[in-house]
């Protein structure tokens, strides 16, 4: 991996961190809740439009389940509208994929015997995690009747470049710097897709939710810049150095529908056609409970720990490993929280929804 002026870095600052765990962020993922709302009703046609062939079990795969909280309500509707068409003597597998060091225990902990998780009520249904990276094959050829992704896709495989003048590079000033986000966009996107062409069955569908880009804007500059800005702080407060400020790129940008179109441009890709597409303005829970309540504090401090929750980790990741990273971690988030609490602004962004098929 390089900077944006060609200098290799170390293997420590092109890490790519799972969510934070320890349940913060199950607790603190209320926009990703809100995001994946919109694409249920595409999960649920799928699953209920899903062919199946008697005498053999079913599997669902939930590529980037983090902790687990946003994924009970999406497998619970797929599961309901799959046996719409099958008795419970069918057996229904859930894989729940994610980073090796994503926090499974979490996610286990939800589904047994707690009142949102999908095995309440519904009998025959077996889950089971998977640690590897969806941007490769993770599950045997041809196993998956039904997937599903959200919140997921728009985090890169690696960190392609690291940048001085912002959290997320695809905001950097740097030209070169943003190509190269957007060539590993490219990149990651056609490896998802061939992996899921391998994993799934004939007939078989996916559904997934992302961030993407406006027709006219990336999306998500009020937080981003927001961020980056509580960073600089910390830094001239002496608390990060150049070398770990620098690092503090995180791997994650969003696409635009044309990119997402592009493996399609001949109707099928490695088997698989793209059945619905539509890029959508995301929702803003903690704007809208602000217009609400009014309460400027709660609003800063809600997003700093929706924030903290995704990237904290791929951020932490850029510090040195010497004793610092919670106390360095907690001031940049009472930073940007203090910031946003300043200045409450809609955090206008993208998402996009999309089906695709096996055929």
């Amino acid at each position: 991996m390089e900077t944006a002026s060609g200098k290799a870095t170390s293997p420590r600052q092109s890490a790519v961190a799972a969510m934070q765990g320890g349940g913060f962020y199950n607790q603190n993922s209320s926009l990703q809740a809100a995001n994946l709302t919109s694409a249920l009703p595409l999960l649920q046609a799928a699953a209920e439009s899903l062919p199946i062939s008697a005498g053999r079990g079913i599997v669902i795969a939930d590529y980037g389940v983090s902790e687990g909280r946003n994924s009970m309500l999406p497998v619970a509707v797929a599961l309901d509208g799959l046996r719409q068409k099958t008795s419970s003597a069918t057996s229904i597998s859930v894989a729940h994929i994610d980073l090796p060091s994503n926090d499974f225990t979490s996610l286990f902990a939800l589904l047994d015997g707690h009142g949102d998780s999908y095995l309440e009520g519904r009998e025959n249904v077996f889950p089971f995690a998977v640690g590897r990276s969806h941007f490769g094959q993770v599950l045997p050829n041809a196993s998956v009747d039904l997937g599903w992704s959200s919140n997921a896709v728009h985090w890169m495989s690696v960190n392609p470049v690291l940048v001085k003048d912002h959290g997320w590079a695809i905001f950097s000033k740097s030209f070169a710097a943003r190509e190269k986000v957007e060539a590993q966009l490219e990149q990651d996107w056609l490896n998802f897709l061939r992996a899921r062409s391998q994993e799934l069955r004939s007939g078989g569908k996916l559904v997934c939710q992302f961030m993407a880009r406006g027709e006219n804007t990336h999306g998500f500059e009020y937080v981003a810049d927001a961020f980056w800005a509580s960073v600089q702080d910390v830094a001239d407060n002496g608390m990060l150095d150049e070398s770990e400020l620098l690092a503090m790129t995180a791997p994650s940008a969003a696409r635009s529908a044309d990119q997402l179109r592009a493996p399609f441009k001949d109707g099928r890709f490695h088997g698989l056609s793209l059945a619905d597409i539509a890029i959508i303005e995301a929702p803003d829970p903690m704007y809208a409970a602000f217009l609400e309540d009014g309460d400027a504090q709660k609003f800063g401090h809600t997003w700093a720990n929706v924030m903290r929750a995704a990237n904290g980790p791929s951020f932490a990741l850029g510090m040195k490993d010497d004793g610092r990273r919670e106390a360095v971690t907690d001031a940049i988030y009472h930073r940007l929280a203090a910031k946003l609490a300043d200045d409450p602004q809609p955090a206008r962004s993208f998402n996009v929804l999309l089906s695709i098929e096996k055929q």
